[in-house]
Order: structure tokens, then C-alpha cells, then sequence
């Protein structure tokens, strides 16, 4: 979910160019909250991990 909020946002910057930065624009918002999201939730090589310790498929590891 942060992933993808991070992508997603990116994009519209993109897009939006300079004026994507502009405090005026939602998308400056959006982006500064999905990025506190991303790392209050956690990182997502560690959410991964905890993600396929559950599953059964933790890299490196045989079961």
C-alpha cells in the first residue's frame, strides 16, 4: 500500500511538473502523507519479509 501510494504520487508529480509543488496543490499533501505512511507502517523490505515469514516463503530459507 505504501508502495504503490509512493508510485502513485510520484506519478502526479511527474505530471504536474513544477507546479506539483506547489503548496496550492493537493498532490503536495498527498505526497508528504503517503510518504509518512510508507514509514510509520514500516519498510517494505521488512513488511515483506514479516508478510512471507507467515506465508511459508522466506527467501534463503528451505522448508
Amino acid at each position: 500500500s505504501g508502495r504503490l501510494s509512493r508510485e502513485l504520487n510520484d506519478a502526479c508529480l511527474q505530471y504536474w511538473g513544477g507546479m506539483g509543488f506547489m503548496e496550492e496543490n493537493p498532490i503536495v499533501r498527498r505526497f508528504r502523507d503517503g510518504r509518512l505512511a510508507s514509514i510509520g507502517g514500516g519498510a517494505d523490505e521488512v513488511m515483506l519479509s514479516i508478510i512471507s515469514k507467515y506465508m511459508g516463503t522466506l527467501p534463503g530459507r528451505s522448508v
